[in-house]
């Protein structure tokens, strides 16, 4: 018996994708943050927006949300993303969840304790405590701070790209614009501890490249250029368009690229496909040149790689 009709259509769940990769991701960002003071942190946070992202995109919920009320509805959609620790338990890497286990009190209660632990961190928010941990017959509720997260992973990405790009003085200017607003170049000097005349310098080239805004404030009605003060400023909607748009050029320059390269070492790709046929490519300068043509298409795919992560980051999240 079949299973499905003759002549089904199948589609990808993109939602579910991102979801799950958004989920890894952030996963990794807690981790990395505060693996060392909260044991299986990261794996908790992937935990549970997997658990999240299956409520709201799996066929199986789907289905379930079919036949409920306007009402229901509403309220499965206003507590999807709410977990408690039993919730969250399948979705636990098994070494993670033994750990939790073998230590006293069991599973529930160290990994309660676990995210009321994550729930005290501010730098990221990670955790938002729904209903007090403490006596609570399931352990609490408690939901992912998904947002603050994913501002914090953007605006590291933000600070890399201009940390790579203009250096660590150039980065270390744009973090105080943003965290003190509005600033002339002398106090902006002052406060970056750096030269007025090199401050001046990095300001004209990270607003030649769309990174700052210039403010011109008029002390007068009439234009006179001595009664006006120069305000620089972060504008953090222009400086995440540009860091996107100058991505995804250049990840296409990136395909171009090893599009050119593949079109070029053809033949290195045919003599490698046909060396165990003949002892052509016995000669040692031919395989110096094909492993050199090798690494240099593997750095231009890992490349691509890291570079259509940024994007997924700073635009599908």
């Amino acid at each position: 018996k079949r299973l499905f009709p003759r002549g089904s259509v199948w589609r990808l769940n993109f939602q579910m994708f991102h979801d799950l990769m958004r989920a890894v991701a952030l996963g990794r960002l807690v981790g990395e943050r505060y693996g060392d003071k909260v044991a299986g942190a990261g794996y908790i946070v992937t935990a549970a927006l997997r658990l999240a992202a299956i409520r709201e995109h799996s066929p199986r919920y789907a289905a379930q949300m079919s036949i409920m009320s306007e009402e229901d509805k509403q309220n499965h959609i206003e507590e999807r993303r709410k977990f408690s620790p039993d919730d969250i338990m399948p979705y636990l890497p098994p070494t993670i969840l033994n750990n939790f286990q073998n230590k006293a009190g069991g599973a529930r209660l160290n990994l309660s304790s676990a995210i009321v632990s994550l729930s005290h961190f501010t730098w990221p928010p990670v955790v938002m405590e729904v209903e007090e941990a403490k006596g609570h017959p399931r352990g609490g509720v408690f939901e992912i701070a998904v947002r603050q997260l994913v501002d914090h992973l953007r605006g590291r990405v933000l600070h890399k790209v201009v940390l790579d790009h203009h250096g660590l003085i150039a980065a270390r200017i744009c973090a105080i614009l943003e965290t003190k607003g509005h600033l002339e170049s002398d106090a902006l000097a002052e406060s970056a501890m750096i030269p007025a005349k090199e401050t001046r310098e990095i300001l004209h080239r990270l607003y030649r490249d769309n990174y700052i805004d210039l403010f011109n404030l008029q002390k007068t009605k009439s234009y006179n250029p001595k009664d006006i003060v120069y305000l620089w400023h972060v504008s953090k909607d222009r400086m995440f368009k540009t860091v996107c748009d100058n991505a995804c050029r250049a990840f296409t320059n990136l395909r171009l690229r090893t599009q050119h390269e593949t079109e070029v070492g053809k033949e290195w790709i045919e003599r490698a496909k046909e060396a165990g046929a003949s002892d052509e490519n016995d000669h040692e300068e031919d395989k110096m040149n094909y492993n050199k043509f090798c690494m240099g298409l593997e750095r231009l795919v890992n490349a691509t790689l890291q570079l259509d992560e940024t994007i997924m980051v700073m635009m599908d999240f």
